[in-house]
């Protein structure tokens, strides 16, 4: 297994090295159930397992307007709020090449863009500058590959434990401040540790005061709850994706750290 990645410029070119592959995957997985190449018959009208409440053509559509978004933010080079993603839909036909425009955009800014130009972002923790987005896309692209695997009904393809326990830190340390001042988040209060077994990485979670703060912790430090696994299965947890994961502890601490 390679060594974890602590170099700022190699996470950056290894984040944006998987949203070539997962975004190529997903583009591919589209076509093929379109096509009726797939275990899962209905086209593009299957339903998400995972996300009940889209098919697949709304999952697509949701990640090309992503693309768009931040694309627009990485070129824009400022901190400044941008519009919000809903305003880039779909034509009502050649869905599979809006989405691969989408994501040859997306590509360039990412490997064009200065890493340290000033970039908006959502969440008080980030740095506000264009490599939270190679991070933030490459586990985006990677939780909705593994939706579009599961809707197309082929196995799943792993995912590289250490980039899933940086997904896992990802969302721990950068996704769950933008919503600390909201509810559950605002008035929660619990000491959580998570453990990803396979890559002997634990995080140590407190919630509390209208504020998350989350520190790298060791391999048996205390929390009111605990949540242990290997990477990729914290990674779906947390992403409210179906996981095998061992909660000890109080089960509603253990639902704060969910995604959204």
């Amino acid at each position: 297994m390679p060594a974890a990645c602590s170099d700022p410029a190699e996470l950056h070119d290894r984040c944006t090295t998987t949203v070539v592959t997962e975004g190529e995957r997903i583009g591919v997985l589209a076509e093929e159930l379109a096509a009726g190449r797939t275990p899962v018959s209905g086209g593009l009208a299957v339903a998400v397992p995972w996300l009940p409440a889209w098919t697949v053509r709304d999952l697509v559509a949701h990640l090309g307007a992503v693309h768009r978004w931040a694309t627009e933010i990485l070129r824009a080079g400022s901190t400044a709020r941008p519009g919000p993603a809903s305003r880039f839909t779909p034509p009502d036909d050649d869905l599979a090449g809006w989405y691969a425009t989408g994501l040859t955009e997306l590509v360039a800014a990412l490997r064009t863009v200065e890493p340290d130009a000033p970039a908006w972002h959502m969440s008080p923790a980030a740095s506000h500058t264009a490599r939270d987005w190679s991070r933030r896309q490459a586990h985006e692209h990677v939780v909705h590959r593994l939706d579009m695997e599961v809707a197309a009904g082929v196995p799943h393809a792993p995912v590289d434990p250490l980039l899933a326990a940086d997904g896992v830190d990802e969302l721990l340390g950068i996704v769950l401040p933008r919503w600390q001042h909201s509810a559950p988040l605002a008035t929660g209060r619990a000491r959580i540790t998570v453990t990803a077994v396979d890559v002997d990485r634990c995080w140590l979670v407190e919630v509390g005061d209208g504020t998350v703060r989350t520190m790298q912790g060791r391999t048996g430090a205390a929390g009111d709850t605990a949540l242990t696994g290997t990477a990729e299965q914290l990674l779906r947890r947390l992403w409210g994706r179906p996981a095998d994961v061992t909660v000890t502890g109080d089960p509603s601490a253990e639902s704060l750290l969910r995604g959204r």
